[in-house]
């Protein structure tokens, strides 16, 4: 969807992802915390945007299941190769019922703003952005939103993971595949998925 001049949704949309993007990166661990992505969560879907694109089951079947596929091997691989936890991995602690909770509703409220508000408002931008542009810059915005709480030390493996989800906005045209695929790493990070 290509956003005309007179469109409301020109200004409100960029307005509505900079101050969601400020709320995100403000965020302290805390029940507020939880509400204030659940907010968000709600701007990403209720922002207008054109409809999505359908694709085949088999392709959403598949971008999924590759992409818990690739969370599982990368949350493996430190051990694999012998070298201790860093960056998120020295965050990872077995989680209580609530905590399982408030990760799920993140996570599925920061792909309904990242997948489907920040990705798809870039990639409304037409051929001149393009979805390489909707897939790096919504995992670049995921990334840095999560410094202020994890640090510096997690920036890389936020930029692949949003990467990764970003890919599978593009393969399958919606968000519900990125937003499964960011509960399990949540999962796995809080040790319930070993």
């Amino acid at each position: 969807m290509r956003l005309g001049a007179a469109d409301p949704a020109r200004v409100t949309t960029p307005l509505a992802i900079g101050l969601g993007l400020a709320a995100l990166a403000a965020r302290v661990p805390s029940p507020w915390a939880v509400a204030v992505t659940a907010g968000v969560g709600v701007v990403g879907l209720l922002a207008p945007l054109g409809a999505p694109r359908s694709t085949s089951p088999v392709a959403w079947s598949g971008a999924l299941a590759l992409g818990v596929a690739a969370l599982l091997i990368a949350s493996r691989l430190p051990a694999f190769l012998g070298l201790g936890p860093h960056g998120a991995g020295a965050l990872v602690h077995p989680a209580g019922p609530a905590a399982v909770g408030a990760g799920a509703v993140g996570a599925v409220a920061e792909e309904a703003f990242f997948r489907r508000l920040v990705y798809g408002w870039l990639a409304s931008w037409g051929a001149s952005w393009g979805a390489v542009a909707a897939i790096c810059g919504s995992a670049l915005a995921f990334a840095a939103i999560h410094v202020p709480v994890y640090g510096l030390a997690v920036l890389p493996i936020d930029i692949a993971a949003g990467l990764l989800l970003g890919w599978q906005r593009w393969v399958t045209g919606g968000w519900s595949a990125s937003g499964i695929t960011h509960v399990a790493a949540n999962l796995i990070a809080q040790g319930v998925i070993p």
